[in-house]
């Protein structure tokens, strides 16, 4: 029997996408790889239960911005002066987990 594709968002994908991210710049100032990791961690709470069908664009920008905007204390235009990255962030999430997932591949190291 073979696993489901595309396989549910896990905890360690949704961090490591959300530190990529680096949505703040905290991690390239020099903060540590899992400075993202409460964000991450209520991400992934919220879109675990969701069919991969769910993880789109329109259904995920709204959960991410409204752990954004709580956790970093942000409305109006501070939160839509983020939202190219927080839709970057959403697209990376649908290309692993979403409808249109397809299997990720990585290349030999040299």
């Amino acid at each position: 029997m073979s696993a489901p594709w595309p396989p549910p968002p896990d905890l360690s994908s949704i961090r490591e996408l959300v530190a990529a991210a680096d949505l703040e710049g905290f991690i390239a100032e020099g903060a540590p790889i899992d400075e993202y990791d409460c964000e991450a961690d209520q991400l992934q709470e919220s879109i675990v239960g969701l069919q991969s069908e769910d993880l789109t664009a329109a259904t995920l920008l709204p959960i991410i911005e409204l752990i954004w905007g709580k956790d970093f204390n942000l409305a109006g235009p501070e939160l839509a002066r983020r939202r190219p990255a927080l839709t970057k962030l959403v697209d990376q999430i649908n290309r692993f987990f979403g409808p249109e997932a397809t299997p990720q591949t990585r290349s030999p190291s040299l």
